[in-house]
């Protein structure tokens, strides 16, 4: 996408004021455009016949097709739309099958507006977005479960550090953040990742997240 072009955004909620509210507080951002809004997932596949933006802001509980169904038949026809799970729902299983399906992140309503543009920023740059409550669900069964976990890393013929660097990388932590808590610069970061990935076979951040958090519950 060209810096000086604007991030094309459609908004899917079944309840109109949120859509109203979202479409207010990001067209006031002069790289943001919202380009269509949709009450359902199916409205969405309508709208997308249309027009193909870059973002999709996905609620889960709608009539109809819910948010989950939308995004992996929406990643399916258009791969390269970046999908943000927007909703009040931190169920475990919400959280896994929308990732699974595509989404590049999960985000709850209560985020700030700046967090949100934060964000939909991040996620365009390939980053895996998780809110602090929906990290800490998949977090929590990494600290309950190490043994399990150093169990998959034999599995998966993962090494220690690689095992740390995985570790921190379910927990929801980014490049960087996983540089500076093991000390190691962000080039060496993506090489341990990039090792990773080939391990498990897949080289996409969210399946790879999906992966390594399934084995700690096997």
């Amino acid at each position: 996408m060209n810096v000086d072009s604007k991030i094309s955004v459609i908004l899917v909620d079944d309840q109109k004021i949120m859509l109203e509210g979202l479409e207010t507080l990001l067209s006031i951002r002069s790289h943001m455009e919202i380009v269509a809004t949709a009450q359902s997932g199916e409205e969405a596949l309508e709208r997308l016949r249309s027009v193909v933006p870059d973002v999709i802001l996905m609620d889960i509980r709608m009539p109809g097709m819910g948010g989950v169904k939308a995004t992996e038949v929406i990643k399916e026809l258009h791969p390269h739309v970046v999908i943000l799970i927007l909703t009040t729902f931190d169920d475990d299983e919400y959280i896994i099958e929308a990732l699974s399906n595509g989404a590049a992140g999960y985000l709850l309503k209560d985020i700030d507006g700046d967090k949100l543009v934060q964000s939909i920023y991040e996620a365009l740059s390939g980053n895996l977005l998780l809110t602090g409550k929906v990290a800490h669900k998949l977090a929590r069964n990494i600290r309950n479960k190490k043994s399990r976990f150093e169990r998959a890393g034999e599995e998966l013929d993962l090494t220690q550090r690689e095992l740390d660097l995985a570790r921190l990388l379910v927990e929801g932590y980014n490049s960087k953040e996983i540089a500076e808590k093991l000390f190691l610069t962000q080039g060496t970061v993506k090489n341990y990742l990039s090792d990773i990935y080939s391990k498990i076979g897949t080289n996409d951040r969210a399946k790879a997240v999906l992966l390594l958090s399934r084995y700690l519950s096997s």
